[in-house]
């Protein structure tokens, strides 16, 4: 069972083109992306959409999945000074019926 759970609808799904670093010369292989909008409610109670960029290893059950509401099992990590999601290796989304609710956490609520 994950600990956190990504909880949006999903928006987009693309390949993210492999990159050179100008400096180090060092290249990122090309990944797979998922964009969920996340709703996130604020200390005073109002609610902020999220566009979240989640890194995926299979991008075929989230393209099935475009505007539907889901939960992905998630990890994250801090990078310049935002935190970053990507979805857990051989966890698949699950449908949702109803709109996110993640109040409990920001963007990614326990699960």
């Amino acid at each position: 069972m994950a600990m956190l759970t990504l909880n949006g609808q999903v928006i987009n799904v693309f390949e993210q083109p492999a990159y050179t670093d100008k400096k180090t010369g060092e290249v990122s292989p090309a990944k797979h992306r998922v964009q969920i909008m996340a709703e996130n409610h604020l200390q005073n109670g109002q609610p902020r959409m999220e566009l979240v960029n989640l890194t995926v290893d299979d991008p075929s059950p989230y393209q099935k999945a475009i505007g539907r509401s889901v939960r992905v099992p998630v990890g994250a990590f801090a990078a310049a000074g935002s935190i970053q999601f990507y979805a857990l290796k051989g966890q698949a989304p699950q449908a949702q019926a109803t709109a996110p609710d993640v109040a409990r956490g920001g963007a990614a609520a326990a699960a």
